[in-house]
Order: C-alpha cells, then structure tokens, then sequence
C-alpha cells in the first residue's frame, strides 16, 4: 500500500483536499453565507423584543450550531489551500493529525445538534398546535434546561468515537474532509453500527420534523 497516496473517496485527489474548482469555489461561499447569516440572524434577534422569548432562545442556539458548520468548512478551505497541488504528499498523515480529529468532530457536533433542535422545536410546536388549551408551553428555565441537554448529547455522541478508540479506530479520519461520509469492509464493526445508527436517527428526525 502507497502510504503517500490518499484514500479514494470521490471528494480528493492526489493534487487537492477537494478534487475540483467547483468544491474549492463553493466551500467558500458556503462558510461565508452560513457564518454570516447566523451571525446576522443571532445579532438582529439580540436586539428584537418578541413575547415569545423561549422561541428566539431556541434559535439563537439552533444559529451558533449552524455557525460551527460555516466554521468546518472555513478550515476544510484552508487546509485544501495548504495542501494545494501536493495532497497526496500529506494525506495520509492529515487523515490521522489531531487537526482532522476536532475538525471532523466539530462538524459531527454541529450536524448532530442542529437535528436535535430541530426536532425538540417541532415537537414544542407541534404540542401547542394539538392542545391549544392545555396550557402547554416551556418556560425559560425549562427551555434553558432543554438546550443544555441537546448541547450535552450533542457533545456526548461527538466524543463517543475518541473514548472508544479500540472499536471506532480513525473515526474520523476516513477520508480527507474529516467526516464519516461512507462506509467500507475495511471499517470496524463498531464504527459501522455507529455510524448506520447516527445517519437513521437524522433520517428519522428530518423526516419528523
């Protein structure tokens, strides 16, 4: 095996973290728009009064975990600049750097969370809808507690994969955007399961939500 030779994975090549200009381009523009717009929205509703205060509490966070996506692909962009037409020279030793690790688990984080705001502010509207006069209706404490425990699991299911080295291996460090994207017979049971497990909850919440 050519230690010197990236991974196939249809995203890099052996010249470039990002195998085309249409990727280069657009991992750009999409940090850009995804930071700044979560930024903007964060910002102006600082600033707006609205009687439902638990709402915007809700979306402000749901904003800071899309801002860590805008933030992985801002250093997936700098890095595919660094490794710029010699990738193939770094590849292995990027896909298994401590760099790779947090970058690939930030988006992971930011992923996991998102789904799970998604999901518990569905759930929260959706009650209110059907029992209109049950009183229903999280207060800030509760609302506060709620997002402190999704940022928890969000947390927890991020880390699982650093705590059990033995079963999940170079979880991801898989490919060379740091995310467990696919899934092959090299990979451990344990990441495999992991991963099918992970990618059916997203499914199941998307299509709840």
């Amino acid at each position: 095996m050519d230690l010197t030779r990236p991974n196939t994975d249809g995203i890099s090549s052996f010249e470039n973290l990002l195998a085309n200009i249409i990727l280069r381009v657009f991992v750009w523009v999409i940090a850009c728009v995804t930071c700044f717009g979560n930024l903007f929205v964060i910002f102006m509703r600082s600033f707006i009064i609205t009687e439902n205060s638990q709402h915007t509490m809700a979306i402000k966070s749901l904003c800071c975990a899309d801002c860590l996506m805008g933030i992985y692909l801002f250093f997936i962009g700098a890095f595919d600049l660094k490794f710029s037409g010699e990738y193939n020279k770094h590849a292995q030793v990027w896909m298994a750097s401590i760099q790779c690790q947090l970058v690939g688990s930030l988006a992971m984080l930011s992923s996991e969370v998102s789904v799970l705001l998604l999901t518990y502010m569905t759930l929260e509207k959706y009650l209110c809808i059907v029992f209109p006069f049950s009183h229903y209706g999280a207060g800030k404490k509760r609302t506060l507690s709620m997002l402190v425990v999704i940022w928890l699991l969000g947390f927890s299911l991020t880390l699982v994969p650093f705590w059990c080295k033995e079963s999940f291996g170079d979880y991801y460090g898989r490919n060379g955007v740091c995310f467990p994207l696919q899934s092959d017979e090299t990979e451990r049971p344990g990441a495999r399961g992991y991963s099918t497990g992970i990618f059916l909850g997203k499914e199941s919440s998307g299509h709840g939500a």
